[in-house]
């Protein structure tokens, strides 16, 4: 009888540790699954941020543009002389805001690649597993996707 009352209290023990091992590994995944939301989040708003720098700047390079092309209709007309100061205010600009747009993109893609990590788009099995309706079982016959 001893023995199995021992028994018991070693099982009711091992099933405690268990329990407790089980909690901590529930605890740490939804600690993990906030700080990936928290993640998400913070990448999607400055994805969006930007995307809109990136808008607004592309705006600003085409006016910029449009201005050199007409300083160089200008130029053609003798009027370079006139124009040179704002000719050259507005190359610079043009290439201020060329680089910046270079940049903007670049933070772009860089955040694009980091929410794709996030989302594990970024895997081998993603990767294998593009063309997956090409090589279905149950696909019908002459339809082409």
């Amino acid at each position: 009888m001893w023995g199995r009352i021992r028994r018991l209290r070693e099982e009711i023990a091992d099933l405690r540790a268990q329990l407790d091992r089980m909690r901590e590994r529930a605890e740490t995944a939804e600690s993990n699954e906030k700080t990936e939301r928290h993640n998400r989040r913070l990448i999607t708003r400055q994805f969006c941020e930007a995307d809109a720098t990136n808008i607004r700047l592309e705006g600003r390079v085409r006016r910029l543009t449009d201005q050199l092309e007409r300083a160089h209709e200008a130029a053609q007309d003798g009027a370079l002389d006139e124009m040179g100061g704002r000719l050259d205010r507005a190359l610079r600009a043009c290439a201020r805001y060329r680089a910046d747009a270079d940049g903007q993109a670049r933070l772009i893609r860089s955040q694009q690649e980091l929410l794709d990590r996030l989302y594990g788009l970024d895997t081998p099995a993603v990767a294998e597993g593009e063309r997956w309706q090409e090589r279905r079982h149950d696909r019908m016959k002459g339809v082409r996707l």
